[in-house]
């Protein structure tokens, strides 16, 4: 063959595989609607439900936020996943709707694909009881990386670090400690709290006039008992030293989900991964800074605030990269919400912000 004929076929071979790769570009996000729409068919088949039962807005705007922060519903680990919730219309009717969680893995992915000036996120270290650690060193703008060294003495994880190559070539070490959790469990419990009224306030007639339970939101003089029995909860939980102790909390156990309960390890784990990663700071587009947004559940109390007590103008929150929960198991519970509210709250103590 000819200079000529090698030129042009390589030419050739080149566009093709430009134009393959943009297919593939153009294509990704139509891949992560298909495995979310799989994924969803498969959660309300096996939990006897039918798709005509279930709002066609709500399902374009999980599908959308799947599609938009780039996550794989099919991914091994999971990035995210989806359960039912059972939500109550304002005729007291209670119908299902789709959620979409970010697990751990999904958090990773947001912070390879929006990170600010990140280039690379390596695997994520798991120091456990018994290692050896030692921390980064500053001197100057200079840092000494860390070390550490597996000794294999326990399966007690008690830090995460994240080696995250950015732009400029720099080498940063995010770090969690298993102590920040307690932040965590913390928020999970008063959010499970919010709604909850032990019982004290009976029933009352809709404006259909169908018997419904009463909401905090009906509380009497009388019956402000429920903000002392909340207090005492949580002043309970405050005065645990460690994250086991909290979970063997007894007058907070039933507020905590089965996630917490059942594989504590794991769930410690996965939220102190996310603590590592998820003040960095995400250039996120329009879509799916929006996407966030409707995921975060401080945003959600806000507007269902605003439209229960007062005509005005929606009023913004800004939400950090979603924390979720990770138990499908409890979702069909109602009176819980399991999304933690954000732990950036003034109300929280010291050791917990």
């Amino acid at each position: 063959m000819s200079n000529y004929g090698r030129k042009h076929s390589s030419s050739k071979g080149r566009g093709k595989d430009r134009n393959e790769y943009a297919a593939f570009l153009l294509c990704k996000p139509v891949h992560s609607a298909m495995a979310s729409m799989s994924a969803i068919y498969n959660l309300v088949t096996s939990n006897k439900a039918t798709m005509s039962n279930l709002n066609g807005s709500n399902l374009r705007q999980v599908i959308g936020q799947v599609s938009s922060l780039k996550l794989n519903a099919n991914a091994v680990p999971r990035e995210c996943y989806f359960q039912l919730r059972s939500k109550q219309d304002a005729n007291g009717n209670w119908y299902k709707e789709v959620e979409m969680g970010i697990e751990g893995d999904g958090n990773d992915a947001l912070l390879r694909n929006f990170g600010v000036d990140v280039k690379k996120v390596y695997p994520v270290w798991l120091v456990k009881e018994g290692d050896e650690f030692t921390y980064p060193k500053h001197r100057g703008v200079e840092v000494t990386p860390p070390e550490w060294e597996e000794k294999g003495l326990s399966q007690k994880v008690i830090r995460v670090v994240y080696p995250v190559e950015m732009n400029d070539g720099k080498i940063e070490y995010m770090i969690a400690e298993r102590e920040s959790v307690k932040g965590n469990l913390f928020a999970h419990v008063r959010n499970n709290l919010l709604n909850e009224t032990f019982g004290l306030l009976g029933t009352k007639k809709d404006k259909s006039g169908k018997v419904v339970p009463r909401t905090r939101y009906d509380a009497t003089d009388e019956e402000k008992a429920i903000a002392e029995k909340k207090n005492e909860i949580l002043k309970a939980l405050l005065g645990c030293k460690t994250i086991e102790d909290m979970l063997a909390c007894e007058v907070a156990k039933p507020y905590m989900s089965a996630a917490w309960l059942d594989t504590s390890e794991s769930m410690i784990v996965r939220k102190m991964r996310n603590n590592a990663i998820k003040k960095h700071p995400k250039d996120l587009n329009a879509i799916a800074k929006q996407s966030l947004m409707q995921m975060d559940e401080t945003y959600q109390q806000t507007q269902e605030e605003i439209a229960e007590n007062a005509n005005t103008e929606d009023f913004p929150v800004e939400p950090e990269v979603a924390e979720t929960v990770e138990d499908p198991k409890m979702a069909d519970k109602p009176e819980k919400v399991e999304t933690e509210v954000v732990e950036n709250d003034n109300d929280l103590p010291d050791f917990m912000k």
